[in-house]
């Protein structure tokens, strides 16, 4: 037996594999700035008390994608650390997979403050969702990797069934709001506002 728990047999079949304690690190910490990162675009508004009114009302569209993406960052945070509950170690293509992964949360914040700035701006949607279906097939990416590598705690077929079907609903709405900041922007921003609530509804906890 090693350290990990693991036998010798064992190891020789899966593979040389790490502790999952640094690769989690850092996750943690890019999320962490991430969600930090987002509410930076956000300014008090300027002028006299007069004119706080006003002053709010314009700087609604930026405190609207700032919750959107938060809760956005947030669902993907709860599926990474549920991804990685279930390892039992990384190996070196899982790490860089999830490193991938980690570049398009880091990206949310700048999307998001284009999209604040520029709400109905079909370009600006655009970007936003093409960050977000990144986000999806990165984070996809980071399970298949672990499934593949036989580092999870074996699930069953309806399990990954249900994994796969979830992962590819979020990236073909993410694709269809990118579609749909061309012809319908308000339709668009709609899709992307009811996605993390749509799969926080949704969600089965026996299944991941």
């Amino acid at each position: 037996m090693r350290g990990d728990g693991s036998s010798d047999e064992e190891r020789r079949k899966t593979g040389r594999r790490y502790r999952t304690g640094r690769t989690e690190g850092i996750s943690d910490g890019v999320f962490a700035v991430s969600l930090t990162l987002l509410i930076l675009d956000v300014r008090p508004p300027e002028g006299s008390v007069s004119q706080l009114v006003h002053g709010l009302v314009l700087i609604a569209p930026r405190l609207g994608t700032f919750a959107l993406s938060f809760a956005i960052v947030a669902y993907y945070w709860l599926v990474h650390d549920l991804i990685f509950a279930s390892l039992r170690g990384v190996k070196v293509a899982l790490i860089w997979a999830n490193m991938l992964f980690l570049f398009t949360i880091a990206v949310l914040p700048f999307s998001t403050a284009v999209l604040g700035r520029y709400s109905l701006a079909p370009v600006a949607l655009a970007i936003y969702g093409a960050n977000l279906a990144a986000c999806t097939s990165t984070l996809a990416g980071v399970w298949f990797v672990a499934d593949h590598s036989h580092i999870t705690e074996r699930p069953t077929v309806s399990q990954r069934r249900y994994i796969a079907r979830r992962f590819g609903i979020q990236l073909i709405v993410a694709l269809l709001g990118i579609a749909c900041a061309f012809l319908a922007p308000a339709l668009a921003l709609t899709i992307f506002v009811a996605l993390p609530i749509v799969f926080a509804l949704t969600y089965h906890r026996r299944y991941y």
